[in-house]
Protein backbone atom coordinates (compact mmCIF):
# COMPACT_ATOMS: atom_id res chain seq x y z
CA UNK A 1 0.00 0.00 0.00
CA UNK A 2 1.27 3.46 -0.82
CA UNK A 3 0.17 5.58 2.11
CA UNK A 4 -1.17 3.60 5.07
CA UNK A 5 -0.58 0.01 6.02
CA UNK A 6 0.04 -2.49 8.77
CA UNK A 7 -1.18 -5.72 10.36
CA UNK A 8 -4.04 -6.50 12.69
CA UNK A 9 -5.55 -9.26 14.74
CA UNK A 10 -8.07 -9.91 11.97
CA UNK A 11 -5.53 -10.69 9.27
CA UNK A 12 -3.80 -14.00 8.68
CA UNK A 13 -6.82 -15.95 7.38
CA UNK A 14 -6.94 -14.79 3.76
CA UNK A 15 -4.70 -17.55 2.41
CA UNK A 16 -6.51 -20.52 4.02
CA UNK A 17 -9.85 -18.96 3.01
CA UNK A 18 -8.66 -18.77 -0.57
CA UNK A 19 -7.31 -22.34 -0.51
CA UNK A 20 -10.57 -23.66 0.91
CA UNK A 21 -12.62 -21.73 -1.62
CA UNK A 22 -10.57 -22.99 -4.55
CA UNK A 23 -10.88 -26.58 -3.33
CA UNK A 24 -14.66 -26.27 -2.93
CA UNK A 25 -14.98 -24.81 -6.40
CA UNK A 26 -13.01 -27.73 -7.90
CA UNK A 27 -15.21 -30.28 -6.13
CA UNK A 28 -18.39 -28.49 -7.21
CA UNK A 29 -17.30 -28.42 -10.83
CA UNK A 30 -16.22 -32.08 -10.64
CA UNK A 31 -19.81 -32.92 -9.73
CA UNK A 32 -21.11 -30.77 -12.61
CA UNK A 33 -23.01 -28.57 -10.16
CA UNK A 34 -23.56 -24.84 -10.49
CA UNK A 35 -23.42 -22.30 -7.67
CA UNK A 36 -27.20 -22.27 -7.46
CA UNK A 37 -27.17 -25.93 -6.39
CA UNK A 38 -24.60 -25.17 -3.69
CA UNK A 39 -26.65 -22.20 -2.54
CA UNK A 40 -29.69 -24.45 -2.26
CA UNK A 41 -27.81 -26.82 0.02
CA UNK A 42 -26.87 -23.98 2.36
CA UNK A 43 -30.15 -22.09 1.91
CA UNK A 44 -28.19 -18.97 1.05
CA UNK A 45 -27.69 -16.70 -1.93
CA UNK A 46 -25.60 -17.65 -4.95
CA UNK A 47 -23.46 -14.59 -4.27
CA UNK A 48 -22.44 -16.04 -0.91
CA UNK A 49 -21.20 -19.20 -2.63
CA UNK A 50 -19.24 -17.02 -5.03
CA UNK A 51 -17.67 -15.13 -2.11
CA UNK A 52 -16.79 -18.37 -0.32
CA UNK A 53 -15.12 -19.76 -3.43
CA UNK A 54 -13.22 -16.49 -3.92
CA UNK A 55 -11.89 -16.68 -0.36
CA UNK A 56 -13.56 -13.42 0.63
CA UNK A 57 -15.68 -14.83 3.45
CA UNK A 58 -15.36 -17.77 5.80
CA UNK A 59 -17.93 -20.41 6.64
CA UNK A 60 -19.30 -22.35 9.59
CA UNK A 61 -18.42 -25.98 10.20
CA UNK A 62 -22.02 -27.00 9.49
CA UNK A 63 -21.96 -25.15 6.15
CA UNK A 64 -18.78 -26.91 5.11
CA UNK A 65 -20.24 -30.30 6.02
CA UNK A 66 -23.30 -29.61 3.89
CA UNK A 67 -21.16 -28.76 0.86
CA UNK A 68 -18.80 -31.70 1.35
CA UNK A 69 -21.80 -34.04 1.51
CA UNK A 70 -23.23 -32.47 -1.65
CA UNK A 71 -19.88 -32.79 -3.44
CA UNK A 72 -19.34 -36.35 -2.14
CA UNK A 73 -15.97 -35.55 -0.57
CA UNK A 74 -14.83 -38.24 1.87
CA UNK A 75 -11.78 -39.67 3.61
CA UNK A 76 -8.54 -37.81 4.18
CA UNK A 77 -9.39 -35.05 1.76
CA UNK A 78 -12.53 -34.25 3.72
CA UNK A 79 -10.55 -34.15 6.97
CA UNK A 80 -7.97 -31.85 5.39
CA UNK A 81 -10.65 -29.40 4.24
CA UNK A 82 -12.29 -29.43 7.65
CA UNK A 83 -8.94 -28.60 9.22
CA UNK A 84 -8.40 -25.87 6.66
CA UNK A 85 -11.71 -24.32 7.69
CA UNK A 86 -10.49 -24.20 11.29
CA UNK A 87 -7.48 -22.18 10.13
CA UNK A 88 -9.74 -19.63 8.46
CA UNK A 89 -11.22 -18.69 11.83
CA UNK A 90 -7.99 -18.30 13.77
CA UNK A 91 -7.08 -14.81 14.87
CA UNK A 92 -3.48 -13.69 14.93
CA UNK A 93 -1.95 -11.82 17.82
CA UNK A 94 -2.83 -8.11 17.64
CA UNK A 95 -0.05 -5.63 17.00
CA UNK A 96 0.38 -2.11 18.36
CA UNK A 97 -0.26 -0.61 14.93
CA UNK A 98 -3.12 -2.63 13.49
CA UNK A 99 -5.96 -0.20 14.11
CA UNK A 100 -4.18 2.50 12.09
CA UNK A 101 -4.84 0.79 8.76
CA UNK A 102 -8.05 0.82 6.70
CA UNK A 103 -10.16 -2.32 6.51
CA UNK A 104 -9.76 -2.61 2.75
CA UNK A 105 -5.99 -3.13 3.02
CA UNK A 106 -5.99 -5.80 5.70
CA UNK A 107 -6.73 -8.60 3.29
CA UNK A 108 -3.69 -7.65 1.19
CA UNK A 109 -1.38 -7.85 4.21
CA UNK A 110 -2.64 -11.35 4.96
CA UNK A 111 -2.16 -12.45 1.35
CA UNK A 112 1.32 -10.93 1.30
CA UNK A 113 2.27 -12.87 4.43
CA UNK A 114 1.12 -16.15 2.91
CA UNK A 115 2.54 -15.63 -0.58
CA UNK A 116 5.54 -17.55 -1.86
CA UNK A 117 6.36 -14.99 -4.55
CA UNK A 118 5.48 -11.34 -5.14
CA UNK A 119 5.93 -9.44 -8.39
CA UNK A 120 5.57 -5.67 -8.25
CA UNK A 121 5.37 -2.94 -10.86
CA UNK A 122 5.75 0.37 -9.02
CA UNK A 123 5.37 3.75 -10.71
CA UNK A 124 5.58 6.08 -7.70
CA UNK A 125 6.47 5.77 -4.90
CA UNK A 126 8.86 2.85 -4.48
CA UNK A 127 6.91 -0.09 -3.04
CA UNK A 128 6.65 -0.40 0.74
CA UNK A 129 8.57 -3.69 0.84
CA UNK A 130 11.61 -1.88 -0.53
CA UNK A 131 11.48 1.37 1.43
CA UNK A 132 13.87 2.64 4.07
CA UNK A 133 12.38 3.94 7.29
CA UNK A 134 13.06 7.60 6.42
CA UNK A 135 11.62 7.20 2.92
CA UNK A 136 8.52 5.47 4.32
CA UNK A 137 8.02 8.27 6.83
CA UNK A 138 8.27 10.92 4.10
CA UNK A 139 5.66 9.13 1.96
CA UNK A 140 3.25 8.57 4.86
CA UNK A 141 3.57 12.13 6.18
CA UNK A 142 2.84 13.51 2.69
CA UNK A 143 -0.54 11.79 2.61
CA UNK A 144 -3.70 13.43 3.92
CA UNK A 145 -5.23 10.07 4.88
CA UNK A 146 -3.43 8.91 8.07
CA UNK A 147 -4.21 10.53 11.40
CA UNK A 148 -1.14 12.45 12.67
CA UNK A 149 -0.84 10.17 15.67
CA UNK A 150 -0.71 7.09 13.43
CA UNK A 151 2.43 7.98 11.46
CA UNK A 152 4.90 6.21 13.79
CA UNK A 153 2.70 3.10 13.91
CA UNK A 154 2.39 3.01 10.14
CA UNK A 155 6.14 3.33 9.65
CA UNK A 156 6.67 0.47 12.12
CA UNK A 157 4.13 -1.64 10.26
CA UNK A 158 5.84 -1.06 6.93
CA UNK A 159 9.22 -2.03 8.38
CA UNK A 160 7.72 -5.17 9.97
CA UNK A 161 6.42 -6.33 6.59
CA UNK A 162 9.97 -6.36 5.26
CA UNK A 163 10.94 -9.25 7.55
CA UNK A 164 9.68 -11.54 4.80
CA UNK A 165 12.65 -10.56 2.64
CA UNK A 166 15.34 -11.74 5.03
CA UNK A 167 13.75 -14.28 7.38
CA UNK A 168 14.34 -18.03 7.60
CA UNK A 169 12.01 -18.65 4.65
CA UNK A 170 12.36 -15.48 2.56
CA UNK A 171 9.80 -14.66 -0.06
CA UNK A 172 10.77 -14.41 -3.73
CA UNK A 173 10.40 -10.76 -4.74
CA UNK A 174 10.69 -9.35 -8.27
CA UNK A 175 10.21 -5.60 -8.50
CA UNK A 176 10.13 -3.44 -11.61
CA UNK A 177 10.48 0.27 -10.83
CA UNK A 178 10.19 3.25 -13.14
CA UNK A 179 13.02 5.76 -13.31
CA UNK A 180 10.46 8.33 -12.19
CA UNK A 181 9.95 6.46 -8.91
CA UNK A 182 13.72 6.52 -8.35
CA UNK A 183 14.18 10.20 -9.17
CA UNK A 184 11.19 11.68 -7.32
CA UNK A 185 12.69 12.99 -4.10
CA UNK A 186 10.83 11.79 -1.02
CA UNK A 187 12.24 13.42 2.09
CA UNK A 188 15.12 15.19 0.35
CA UNK A 189 18.39 14.28 -1.34
CA UNK A 190 19.98 12.47 1.60
CA UNK A 191 16.91 10.30 2.16
CA UNK A 192 16.76 9.44 -1.54
CA UNK A 193 20.45 8.61 -1.73
CA UNK A 194 20.10 6.20 1.17
CA UNK A 195 16.96 4.73 -0.42
CA UNK A 196 18.74 4.05 -3.71
CA UNK A 197 21.66 2.47 -1.85
CA UNK A 198 19.19 0.30 0.04
CA UNK A 199 17.65 -0.86 -3.24
CA UNK A 200 21.08 -1.68 -4.58
CA UNK A 201 21.82 -3.86 -1.55
CA UNK A 202 18.48 -5.63 -1.81
CA UNK A 203 19.18 -6.38 -5.47
CA UNK A 204 22.11 -8.55 -4.36
CA UNK A 205 19.91 -10.83 -2.24
CA UNK A 206 19.37 -14.25 -3.81
CA UNK A 207 15.60 -13.95 -3.42
CA UNK A 208 15.23 -10.38 -4.74
CA UNK A 209 15.28 -9.19 -8.35
CA UNK A 210 15.13 -5.49 -9.18
CA UNK A 211 14.66 -4.06 -12.66
CA UNK A 212 14.42 -0.44 -13.76
CA UNK A 213 12.31 1.01 -16.58
CA UNK A 214 14.37 4.03 -17.70
CA UNK A 215 12.83 7.12 -19.29
CA UNK A 216 14.69 6.49 -22.53
CA UNK A 217 12.93 3.15 -23.11
CA UNK A 218 9.58 4.90 -23.60
CA UNK A 219 6.17 3.26 -23.33
CA UNK A 220 5.63 -0.39 -22.45
CA UNK A 221 2.78 -2.81 -21.75
CA UNK A 222 2.11 -1.52 -18.21
CA UNK A 223 2.75 2.20 -18.72
CA UNK A 224 0.85 4.22 -16.12
CA UNK A 225 -0.83 1.26 -14.41
CA UNK A 226 1.00 -0.16 -11.35
CA UNK A 227 -0.01 -3.59 -10.09
CA UNK A 228 1.10 -6.43 -7.84
CA UNK A 229 0.95 -10.18 -8.49
CA UNK A 230 0.92 -12.54 -5.50
CA UNK A 231 1.67 -16.23 -5.95
CA UNK A 232 0.03 -18.29 -3.21
CA UNK A 233 0.47 -21.97 -2.31
CA UNK A 234 -1.70 -24.31 -4.36
CA UNK A 235 -2.73 -21.48 -6.66
CA UNK A 236 -2.98 -23.57 -9.86
CA UNK A 237 -0.44 -21.25 -11.48
CA UNK A 238 -2.69 -18.19 -11.27
CA UNK A 239 -1.58 -15.15 -9.29
CA UNK A 240 -3.80 -12.87 -7.26
CA UNK A 241 -3.80 -9.49 -9.01
CA UNK A 242 -3.85 -6.50 -6.67
CA UNK A 243 -4.74 -3.00 -7.89
CA UNK A 244 -4.88 -0.02 -5.54
CA UNK A 245 -6.00 3.57 -5.48
CA UNK A 246 -6.05 6.09 -2.65
CA UNK A 247 -9.04 4.75 -0.72
CA UNK A 248 -9.77 1.24 -1.98
CA UNK A 249 -8.37 -1.81 -3.74
CA UNK A 250 -9.45 -4.37 -6.31
CA UNK A 251 -8.48 -8.03 -6.44
CA UNK A 252 -8.59 -10.41 -9.38
CA UNK A 253 -8.35 -13.75 -7.60
CA UNK A 254 -11.27 -15.69 -9.02
CA UNK A 255 -11.14 -14.56 -12.63
CA UNK A 256 -8.69 -16.67 -14.67
CA UNK A 257 -9.10 -14.56 -17.81
CA UNK A 258 -8.07 -11.32 -16.08
CA UNK A 259 -5.34 -13.06 -14.09
CA UNK A 260 -3.82 -14.49 -17.27
CA UNK A 261 -3.91 -11.05 -18.91
CA UNK A 262 -1.76 -9.60 -16.14
CA UNK A 263 0.65 -12.49 -16.47
CA UNK A 264 1.12 -11.58 -20.13
CA UNK A 265 1.56 -7.90 -19.24
CA UNK A 266 4.25 -8.84 -16.72
CA UNK A 267 6.11 -10.90 -19.32
CA UNK A 268 6.20 -7.92 -21.69
CA UNK A 269 7.12 -5.54 -18.87
CA UNK A 270 10.26 -7.33 -17.75
CA UNK A 271 11.46 -7.52 -21.35
CA UNK A 272 11.00 -3.76 -21.68
CA UNK A 273 13.03 -2.97 -18.56
CA UNK A 274 16.78 -3.01 -18.05
CA UNK A 275 18.13 -6.44 -17.17
CA UNK A 276 18.84 -7.11 -13.48
CA UNK A 277 22.57 -6.58 -14.08
CA UNK A 278 21.97 -3.34 -15.99
CA UNK A 279 19.58 -2.20 -13.28
CA UNK A 280 22.24 -2.73 -10.61
CA UNK A 281 24.64 -0.53 -12.55
CA UNK A 282 21.89 2.07 -12.98
CA UNK A 283 21.23 2.14 -9.20
CA UNK A 284 24.92 2.38 -8.41
CA UNK A 285 25.33 5.36 -10.73
CA UNK A 286 22.17 7.05 -9.47
CA UNK A 287 23.25 6.75 -5.82
CA UNK A 288 26.36 8.79 -6.64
Amino acid sequence: MRQTEGMTGTTGTAVPKRQLGMALRRHREAQALDRDAAAGALECSESKISRIEAGVVGMKATELRELLDLYQVTGQEREDLEQLRVQTSKRRKPTTYGTAIPDWFRRYVSLEEGATEIRIYAVEPIDGLLQTEDYARAVIEASTLPAPGDVDRLVAARMARQDRLTGDDPIQLHAVLTEGALRTEMGGTDVMREQIRHLRKLADLHNVTVQVCPFKNGAHAATGFPFILLRLPNSDGLDVVYLEDQTSARYYDNDPVEQQKYGVIWSHLIRSALTPAESKRFLTALAR
